[in-house]
């Protein structure tokens, strides 16, 4: 039961990154397009437009990305099972799933809903930018999983 915890945890570590990357991404994204077309944004406005934009994602965009990612994680998992040996890659495997959990997510909003919910998912640069963010959670996931420090200390 306590490796079960555990192991939650550590997916929700993933997600939660996952989603704060996400989302200072999407902020950020709408603030050059805003700048673009002449419309001043201060620091404070960035900050507060940024802070706003936590918020009000996180009950849709958090679970979204969390399912996301749990599938991309299951997928890896399934491999693991049944080709024991590929366990060693989890290193590159775990972040790609990420990435590609990320990027399909987006793929996927446009047919079922007949529009890109995510301004940012509207150029390539953003769809990209959204999938380093899911390949940050699954490296964070790996990182987490395998029991190795986040930082070393140098003594």
């Amino acid at each position: 039961m306590q490796r079960v915890m555990i192991l939650i945890g550590h997916f929700f570590a993933a997600s939660l990154l996952t989603f704060l990357l996400a989302s200072i991404v999407h902020s950020q994204f709408v603030i050059h397009a805003l700048i673009a077309i002449d419309i001043e944004v201060t620091w404070l406005d960035r900050l507060n437009m940024t802070l706003q934009d936590l918020q009000g994602l996180f009950p849709t965009l958090g679970p979204i990305i969390s399912f996301s990612l749990l599938c991309g994680f299951l997928l890896v998992a399934l491999l693991n099972k049944f080709k024991p040996s590929a366990e060693q890659y989890n290193y590159i495997l775990l972040p790609f799933a990420g990435g590609v959990a990320l990027w399909l997510m987006i793929i996927a909003m446009h047919p079922i809903m007949n529009i890109t919910l995510i301004a940012s998912a509207r150029s390539s640069a953003g769809i990209a930018s959204l999938s380093v963010c899911g390949v940050i959670g699954g490296w964070l996931f790996w990182r987490l999983r395998s029991g190795q420090a986040l930082l070393k200390a140098e003594v």
